[in-house]
């Protein structure tokens, strides 16, 4: 298959992916309608206590423990099949896109595990795939209809992060070994049996969670503080400090800078 059609099949399954994220409802669970509240006002209630007042809404995307896996899916296989498009930009990657299909994806995957280290570049190996994993993880908690919402220290937040940590690593591992990966699209490992070492895929997901946790750091404790200042400011800082964060929400349709508390307000 020529490259020109490679390139057009990895669109169509984009824009098609891109077809399946339902936007998620930034209001939902509501307590009650425009017309129960006159009824609801007119009776005295006492104050909440500080307990109810500290604890957050946290049903965003869903109820109870659901969780939106299909469009969880289509938003993480909507930024793989960019990630492969900026790689078919190399020619290394479009050189070996020719030969039979299945038998080099298989020789490649069965390269799996030679060694740790596959000679990449220390930038390439734990920056640019932790934040994809990062990605990934972000994807997850945002389709996490109960989970969504919570901040570090929060009951729940642990549990989270282990879910996330599960997702990023099923999808990191298949964009290394799967029908649309590294291994099967340009046939990585294939003629270096040492590319397809253990470093991909032990610390794209681990160290890419630990990156969506340090950027929900950087959002509780800074970026939140000016969320009623200047906005175009806000939105650059936003984008620029949760970059993780920017490309989960672009792969739902979400300007870069969305926050689901923006909506609440």
């Amino acid at each position: 298959m020529d490259l020109t059609r490679r390139t057009r099949i990895c669109l169509y399954a984009f824009l098609a992916s891109c077809a399946t994220v339902t936007p998620v409802d930034a209001q939902t669970n509501l307590m009650a309608t425009d017309l129960d509240r006159p009824a609801i006002e007119a009776v005295q209630v006492s104050p909440p206590s500080r307990g109810e007042l500290a604890a957050p809404c946290c049903h965003h995307g869903g109820t109870g423990d659901d969780f939106a896996l299909g469009a969880a899916i289509g938003q993480a296989m909507g930024f793989t099949i960019v990630q492969h498009l900026a790689r078919l930009r190399e020619g290394r990657t479009r050189g070996e896109l020719h030969g039979p299909f299945f038998d080099d994806w298989f020789t490649s995957v069965s390269h799996t595990g030679l060694d740790w280290d596959d000679g990449g570049k220390i930038f390439t190996n734990y920056i640019a795939h932790p934040s994809g994993g990062a990605v990934y993880a972000h994807i997850y908690r945002q389709n996490d209809g109960q989970r969504s919402q919570l901040t570090v220290g929060q009951r729940g937040y642990g549990g989270m992060v282990v879910r996330a940590l599960a997702f990023s690593a099923a999808v990191s591992t298949q964009f290394e070994l799967g029908p649309l990966s590294e291994a099967s699209i340009g046939n990585v490992g294939l003629k270096d049996p040492r590319k397809m070492a253990w470093v991909d895929l032990v610390i794209t997901p681990t160290v890419g969670t630990a990156w969506m946790v340090a950027e929900d750091l950087i959002d509780q404790r800074l970026l939140a503080r000016m969320d009623r200042k200047n906005e175009v400011l806000r939105n650059i800082l936003r984008s620029v400090l949760n970059p993780s964060r920017t490309g989960a929400n672009l792969s739902r349709r979400k300007f870069p800078w969305y926050r689901e508390r923006d909506s609440a307000r």
